[in-house]
């Protein structure tokens, strides 16, 4: 076995019965087309590919290591619906274009799970579902429900409907990380959302939950409050995305 670049936040999953049950929370049906972000050892693809073997679906499979990409090429040289690509998924999402809905998966290296899901929230078509194995800390962020919202919470879940799957023990990957991962499910909500207005959306709730323990009415004006209908004594946790999401909407009406 290669040994792992620390560099690259390399933590592989070795249990292949939760790698099963994240293939199985993908739904793949005939004709997807499906990006597994970094394989690695090939826990999840061969498990994937086991799943579209037959049919008209396509894997794209993208690993920054070339020492796996090499191997991975010589594992699925003959499966014409499997494509193993060597690069960095931060550059290669942002120029990936899919002719219909595609789906996402992978075991997310923990140092940059969320710049990988910003880009995946700002891909010029977002993808119908992910399934994304994160730090277990970080996955309750991401799911957190008011009166806990978060940032990233409110962030993500204006696009994505988010579940939680489950948790995996740190003793399921090699080498061990120092915490526990979470499963994740992301499914698309439909809305017309701009590259302009991720922008700006983002930057406003950067502002909103900039000083979590303060009451809004230190972020915003009292016009600005009576304006959204919100209480001024509430703290930015207090509301959920689709607040928020309203709460943007009529303070930008007819600039977003």
């Amino acid at each position: 076995m290669y040994e792992p670049i620390k560099s690259l936040g390399q933590n592989f999953l070795v249990d292949k019965q939760l790698a099963r049950d994240m293939v199985s929370a993908l739904d793949i049906a005939n004709g997807d087309i499906i990006v597994e972000i970094g394989p690695g050892l090939g826990s999840l693809t061969e498990i994937l590919a086991e799943s579209i073997s037959g049919t008209n679906s396509e894997l794209n499979a993208v690993e920054v290591d070339e020492r796996f990409f090499g191997k991975l090429v010589s594992m699925y040289a003959d499966e014409q619906n499997i494509k193993i690509i060597n690069a960095d998924i931060l550059e290669w999402l942002p120029n990936f274009e899919s002719p219909h809905d595609f789906k996402i998966i992978g075991s997310l290296p923990y140092y940059i799970t969320s710049p990988i899901i910003h880009s995946i929230i700002k891909m010029k078509k977002r993808p119908a579902v992910c399934v994304l194995l994160v730090q277990k800390e970080v996955a309750g962020k991401i799911k957190s429900p008011a009166p806990d919202s978060s940032y990233m919470s409110c962030f993500i879940q204006t696009f994505f409907d988010v579940s939680y799957i489950g948790k995996v023990p740190k003793n399921r990957f090699r080498p061990e990380p120092e915490v526990d991962g979470g499963i994740l499910k992301f499914v698309r909500k439909e809305g017309d959302f701009s590259p302009e207005f991720i922008v700006k959306y983002e930057a406003f709730l950067h502002k909103a939950f900039s000083n979590p323990r303060k009451m809004l009415n230190k972020m915003f004006t009292k016009e600005e409050l009576e304006k959204g209908g919100i209480d001024p004594t509430l703290r930015a946790q207090n509301l959920n995305s689709s607040q928020w999401l309203e709460f943007y909407k009529v303070l930008n009406q007819g600039n977003s």
